[in-house]
């Protein structure tokens, strides 16, 4: 052991002596650190500003004129829900089409279109159960961004439980206004 111990001693001191092999040894040690250290502050929370991707939502949703007179149109109360939401960047382009062409020009991440039977579907449990055509079509851009799709999809999974609970409110209040009238 101390003839390990003595070429270790004679090596430190020969390196100590000669600076360019002490710069080469110091920096051989510090840059892997560096780099490490660089890609984990640059990496570290790739979803805090997800208030940049912008997602367009659109609706071709007329709404409905319900039997006492009242019009409804619930792709209104969601965009007033999204419009205060600034985890992601929300726009509200004046068309579906414009929408879907926003996505394939790149100037959108993705695009949630409301289609035309949204709004009844909410209101006619039986035909949204026969109705075949779904009443929200997702579209996104995968090829602009490697991150944004899953970020695009967690934020349309979101939306989608919104909605849900937005459904079960519509299904169970007008259960409960039919059941007060009988």
């Amino acid at each position: 052991m101390t003839t390990i111990l003595s070429i270790f001693a004679n090596d430190v001191r020969s390196v100590s002596r000669r600076f360019f092999a002490l710069a080469i040894i110091v920096a051989i040690s510090v840059l892997p650190a560096l780099y490490a250290w660089v890609n984990i502050y640059a990496n570290g929370n790739p979803y805090a500003n997800t208030g940049g991707i912008s997602i367009a939502v659109a609706s071709l949703d007329p709404g409905i004129d319900l039997e006492d007179g009242s019009h409804i149109d619930m792709t209104e109360e969601i965009f007033e829900d999204l419009r205060g939401s600034d985890k992601i960047g929300w726009t509200f382009p004046e068309s579906a089409n414009e929408a879907i062409a926003g996505v394939r020009s790149g100037k959108y991440y993705a695009a949630i279109i409301f289609e035309d039977n949204f709004t009844y579907n909410m209101y006619h449990f039986e035909q949204a159960l026969l109705d075949k055509k779904a009443p929200i079509t997702y579209y996104e851009n995968a090829k602009k961004n490697a991150i944004a799709p899953k970020i695009t999809e967690t934020a349309a999974t979101t939306l989608q439980q919104t909605i849900k609970t937005k459904y079960l409110e519509t299904v169970f209040s007008t259960v409960f206004d039919q059941t007060g009238d009988l």
